[in-house]
């Protein structure tokens, strides 16, 4: 078998197989003990990035992240103006070595790296991501600066005060433990370090009382592999219950433009080519194009699946941006206690 062959194999086995073990952990997940549930989320989480990444990619570039945008600004400018602010919040600079929890595939790293000069450590549960990655460094010839740790970020292998600074891009909300997550953190960092975090939560506009609130909640939170997303103020007080000072909290999501909120990514009038991917229209032609090179053996098998998947989380998504009960962009900025 040649290498080529042997990849598609592989790539074909990893869809497939991916999508089936996430739906079947998914579908037990809300009965499972929080212990259990400890145990079952970093699973889903490495299955739903191993069936999801290569559409994340299609569609985001390298930074799998939503942005506040202003009047008429494209989502990559308004993502490279966030890192810029994360990059301006941590005070990076070179010489420093900050972590990046949930890094993707390393295209925020690599953005902060080379505006601040500081080094950053990648860390990943998706040994998938973490090949991409890698490759990804290489290429912009980054490798002095950005590293990659294959780790769950609940137990994190480095030692106590390792980082000057760490900063995460919606990632936490993936974890079944926010709070070990947090104190994981919270370890790791310097006395006197800093931490920021733009991250999913739940508007003060949410009503668990009401019935579509409920249902739009349940379809993006199976849909993203983010279960139980917290509220904004239940994100608060569980960063500062991990020993941290808040300096700073609010919905970013709020600083958009009217006219360019949030979700307009996946909107249909957010029309460009490099937006193609994840508007609805180019979103349907991709799974029925997908079914199509399946047929034809040409795509591996689960390619369609998958992006009916992401399709359904997206228009959630969507609709949960149009009622405001959802943000993707709560930024909270913390800092460790000297002396703690």
């Amino acid at each position: 078998m040649n290498r080529e062959h042997a990849e598609v194999t592989s790539d074909e086995r990893k869809i497939s197989v991916a999508l089936d073990e996430f739906r079947e952990m998914q579908s037990g997940y809300s009965e499972q003990t929080q212990q259990d549930k400890v145990i079952t989320q970093p699973r889903i989480v490495r299955r739903f990035y191993e069936a999801v990444t290569r559409f994340y990619e299609f569609g985001w570039g390298t930074s799998f992240h939503f942005a506040p945008r202003t009047r008429g600004e494209k989502l990559a400018a308004a993502q490279r103006r966030q890192q810029e602010e994360i990059v301006r919040l941590l005070n990076l600079e070179d010489g420093m070595v900050a972590g990046d929890v949930g890094c993707g595939i390393g295209g925020p790293m690599m953005s902060i790296a080379r505006m601040s000069g500081a080094s950053i450590v990648g860390i990943n549960i998706s040994d998938h991501q973490i090949r991409r990655g890698n490759t990804l460094v290489k290429n912009a010839g980054l490798e002095d600066r950005c590293e990659f740790l294959h780790a769950n970020f609940l137990d994190l292998p480095c030692a106590d005060d390792h980082f000057d600074a760490v900063y995460s891009i919606e990632a936490v909300c993936h974890s079944p433990d926010r709070l070990q997550a947090f104190r994981e953190i919270f370890r790791t960092l310097k006395p006197g370090g800093k931490f920021v975090i733009f991250d999913w939560v739940l508007t003060d506009l949410y009503e668990d009382a009401n019935a579509r609130h409920q249902d739009v909640r349940k379809r993006f939170e199976y849909g993203n592999a983010t279960p139980n997303l917290f509220t904004a103020q239940e994100q608060i007080e569980c960063i500062r219950s991990a020993g941290f000072e808040i300096l700073y909290a609010a919905d970013h999501a709020l600083t958009s433009d009217p006219e360019t909120p949030w979700y307009m990514s996946l909107e249909g009038r957010d029309f460009s080519f490099s937006s193609l991917a994840r508007i609805p229209a180019g979103r349907f032609f991709t799974a029925n194009f997908t079914k199509l090179l399946e047929l034809l053996r040409i795509a591996p098998q689960g390619t369609s699946e998958t992006a009916n998947l992401l399709n359904m989380a997206a228009d959630a998504l969507v609709e949960a941006g149009q009622l405001g009960i959802f943000t993707p962009c709560f930024l909270v900025h913390a800092r460790k206690p000297e002396g703690a």
